[in-house]
Order: structure tokens, then sequence, then C-alpha cells
């Protein structure tokens, strides 16, 4: 609250509690690069001959899982505005 105060003298804008909610939903999600990594490394053992397709499939579910992410961020900010 102090910081706040703070960053409110100096002329800045404050996020409020609302905002802080959703980003926090938006981030928290396991849509990550690092993702499509741990993707072709366990799937690829199992099927090596297949990386090519595992790969360009780990760019699309980091894209859904992106998209995830977003809409459980819209969810919550629906039903925190309650």
């Amino acid at each position: 609250l102090k910081a706040d105060a703070e960053v409110a003298a100096a002329g800045l804008q404050v996020i409020s509690d609302h905002t802080k909610a959703i980003i926090s939903f938006a981030l928290c999600g396991f849509a990550n690069l690092s993702s499509i990594a741990i993707l072709i490394g366990g799937l690829g053992g199992m099927a090596p001959n297949r990386r090519q397709d595992i790969a360009q499939l780990g760019l699309r579910a980091v894209a859904a899982g992106t998209l995830s992410n977003l809409m459980s961020a819209t969810i919550a900010g629906v039903f925190l505005a309650l």
C-alpha cells in the first residue's frame, strides 16, 4: 500500500486489484516456449521419426495454450467484476 501511494504521488497510474488478478491468471499458464522442447524431447524419444511433426504441432499447442490462458483470465475478470 505504501508503494502504491508513492507511485500515485509521483503521478504514475496505479494498477487496480481487479487488473492484478486478471494479469495473474493470464501469466500463470503453462503456454511457454520451453514446453515445446519438453514435448519434442519426451515424445521424440518414443517416435524419433516423427520429431518434425511433433515440432510443428508443438507451436500450435503453445498457441492453443496461450488462447486458453487468456480465456481463463477473461472469465476470471467477469466473475471478479460481479
